[in-house]
């Protein structure tokens, strides 16, 4: 049985305003409590409320890519 630690509200609203400006690489280091799946499940939630839009800047897009190891296309 799989069990999960349910969100609280000021972890949503931490979430919610770093989200843009984090890679996910830094999202998990500013939740060191909670997994990449259980992040991403959570920003997949909160888009489809509307609480989060889609589109993060490209310096986070950069920065994720070289946290990655890769070449920006």
């Amino acid at each position: 049985m799989i069990r999960f630690k349910a969100w609280s509200y000021s972890e949503e609203k931490l979430l919610i305003k770093h989200y843009e400006d984090l890679t996910i690489k830094e999202l998990e280091q500013l939740f060191p409590s909670r997994s990449r799946e259980s992040i991403n499940n959570k920003i997949k939630r909160l888009k489809k409320t509307g609480s989060i839009k889609d589109g993060k800047n490209n310096l986070v897009i950069q920065r994720a890519y070289e946290q990655r190891g890769k070449d920006i296309q």
